[in-house]
């Protein structure tokens, strides 16, 4: 197999780290413990961060670092103009090192996709763009100031119930949305005229490029994946009897991700059984009010709030129940991380994990925002630990399968080898 010259654009990487960059970073490494060589390509938020530097041994290339560095001290109209001119800048680069690489990957199907469309249509680069997030699908920053957490038997007048609606993630087409139906008709131009590869994550992500006039031809669906020998089950007798009445929740405290909605599955869950355990794990702009939402609910002594945590398998091994209760999602890497521990999950019928998780089989999937249904959902399983081994052990052999790091990386290797067998065969009919 030949070496791969594969550069990844991101707009945001390590030492901002969600889901996104997560999997940028691992896939990066894994082609370059393969011998392929993969570069990371994003914007310099910080000034004290390096424009270039080896991260877990991927070489990573920071652009923009004059403009974006102290975009945060500008009125929100510069800060606009300051991440447009940034994109330039991206695109530029990319350009200019066009003779380094054979691939270009670019991790998310938003603004990012103008300056790398154009720049692979000129130097004639095979381009790979891949949507991570459908959004919520109804609520969007642009009809919309403030919404408001999961009331439940609390007072719906109570201010910090009330969110900014400036403050969560959208989906992936959403900045281009807002730069209105020009921005959006040059995106699907470029990407025509590129015969650029669409890599969606779940099903559900057909329905909305279908629904923006984005379903090109050739769209091919490539989960995330995990490392499984990195999460991996626990089936010690004694550490399973300890640990039955505990759940455990990885995510970031985001409107996005419904934690309010837990807290209230969790008041009904309490009043039931009172001996079990909730342990959250992240932080975000929403953690004083959930511990506020705590108070009122009168759960605070039931649940901990276990703040960043840099190993999320000693987390995850803590509890006999994972769950994520999202409002909408791409690909959740909780869920794959969890069931790769081999725990039952209960999460939201959302993009990605109601790919991942068959009802009743391998875990348990509820509307998303209905805390009731959650709440029987994990009743369910706390009263009934041997179901939910059952389900875990489904769930571990589900990501062994279909999942794990190795299997998903022999995808994309596949997928990029056939973009540039597509664009050698082209160009030797002198179409290019």
């Amino acid at each position: 197999m030949s070496k791969l010259r594969i550069y990844i654009a991101i707009a945001t990487f390590d030492p901002l780290v969600g889901g996104a960059e997560m999997q940028a970073k691992a896939q990066g490494v894994a082609l370059c413990k393969r011998g392929h060589d993969t570069t990371i390509v994003t914007f310099r938020h910080a000034k004290e961060w390096s424009s270039h530097e080896l991260v877990s041994g991927l070489p990573v290339i920071r652009v923009a670092g004059k403009l974006l560095a102290e975009r945060a001290k500008q009125p929100k109209s510069m800060q606009k103009l300051l991440y447009l001119l940034a994109q330039v800048v991206l695109g530029w680069t990319l350009w200019t090192q066009r003779h380094h690489y054979d691939v270009l990957h670019v991790y998310q199907l938003s603004l990012l996709a103008l300056p790398t469309a154009l720049v692979c249509l000129l130097a004639r680069k095979p381009l790979i763009i891949s949507v991570r997030s459908t959004g919520s699908g109804k609520l969007t920053r642009s009809c919309t100031e403030h919404v408001t957490l999961a009331v439940g038997p609390l007072d719906p007048t109570a201010p910090w119930l009330q969110v900014d609606g400036h403050t969560w993630v959208d989906g992936d087409l959403e900045p281009l949305k807002r730069m209105g139906n020009f921005f959006m008709d040059v995106t699907r131009f470029l990407l025509i005229q590129t015969r650029a590869v669409v890599v969606i994550l779940s099903t559900r992500m057909k329905e909305y490029l279908a629904t923006h006039d984005l379903l090109l031809p050739g769209v091919q669906l490539i989960p995330n994946g995990v490392d499984i020998g990195h999460f991996h089950p626990i089936y010690d007798e004694a550490t399973l009897k300890t640990r039955e009445n505990t759940v455990v929740c990885v995510s970031k405290f985001r409107y996005e991700k419904g934690n309010d909605v837990l807290l209230q599955a969790w008041h009904i869950v309490h009043k039931e059984l009172p001996q079990a355990r909730l342990i959250l794990v992240g932080a975000g702009p929403l953690q004083k009010q959930l511990q506020c939402m705590a108070e009122a609910l009168q759960i605070t002594e039931s649940i901990e709030f276990a703040g960043l945590q840099s190993d999320v398998p000693a987390q995850l091994h803590r509890a006999g129940i994972a769950v994520l209760p999202s409002r909408w999602e791409g690909m959740p890497n909780a869920v794959l991380e969890s069931m790769a521990c081999a725990l039952p999950c209960v999460a939201t019928r959302v993009s990605g994990s109601e790919d991942i998780i068959q009802h009743g089989e391998n875990g348990l999937l509820v509307e998303a925002e209905d805390y009731e249904a959650m709440a029987q959902a994990l009743l369910t399983l706390l009263r009934d630990p041997v179901l939910g081994q059952q389900y875990g052990r489904a769930a571990r052999k589900t990501i062994e399968q279909y999942y794990s790091f190795d299997h998903i990386t022999n995808i994309y290797i596949k997928l990029y080898q056939e973009v540039l067998s597509r664009r050698d065969d082209i160009a030797a009919k002198g179409y290019i």
